[in-house]
C-alpha cells in the first residue's frame, strides 16, 4: 500500500505531536549553577522547545551548565548535535556543560559513539559541581 505525500505529513505530524506532548524540559538557576533536566525524548521532534535556552545559557562568559539526563529516555542525532553545539559553544566562551545522571543505556551509546572523549560527564550533580569549581 502506498501513501500519499498529504497522508505521510499528517501522520508525521501526529507522531511529532504525541511525543512532545511527553517531552518536558526544567531549567533552574542555582547560585552559579544553571540547571537543565529534559524529560523524555531528545529529539528531531523535541529539541525546538529547548535548544535556544541552552544555546542562550552556553553564550554567557565562564557559564557553569549542569544537563541532568537522569529521565531522558533517548537521545536521537539531532539532539546529540543540539548537545554537542552547547559543548563547543560553552568552551569556546569559557565556561563548561557537564551531563549528570546519564542513564546506563544511553551512556553506552554515547561510548560507543566516542562521544564520552569529548563531552563531560559527572555520576551525580555534586560531582559536576565540583569539576566547575574553578
Amino acid at each position: 500500500m502506498r501513501q500519499n505525500s498529504d497522508t505521510s505529513q499528517t501522520l508525521d505530524a501526529a507522531v511529532n505531536q504525541a511525543l512532545e506532548a511527553r517531552f518536558d524540559f526544567l531549567e533552574r538557576q542555582k547560585g552559579e549553577f544553571t540547571i537543565f533536566a529534559p524529560k523524555g525524548r531528545i529529539s528531531n521532534a523535541t529539541v525546538k522547545l529547548f535548544k535556544d535556552k541552552i544555546y542562550d545559557a552556553a553564550r554567557y562568559n565562564g557559564c557553569k551548565i549542569i544537563i541532568n539526563l537522569r529521565y531522558t529516555v533517548l537521545i536521537d542525532s539531532v539532539g546529540l548535535g543540539v548537545l554537542i553545539n552547547s559543548h563547543k559553544t560553552a568552551d569556546k566562551n569559557g565556561g563548561m556543560v557537564v551531563f549528570t545522571d546519564v542513564p546506563e543505556r544511553i551512556m553506552n551509546n554515547l561510548k560507543m559513539l566516542y562521544v564520552d572523549r569529548y563531552l563531560h560527564f559527572a555520576p551525580n550533580m555534586k560531582q559536576a559541581a565540583k569539576m566547575m569549581s574553578w
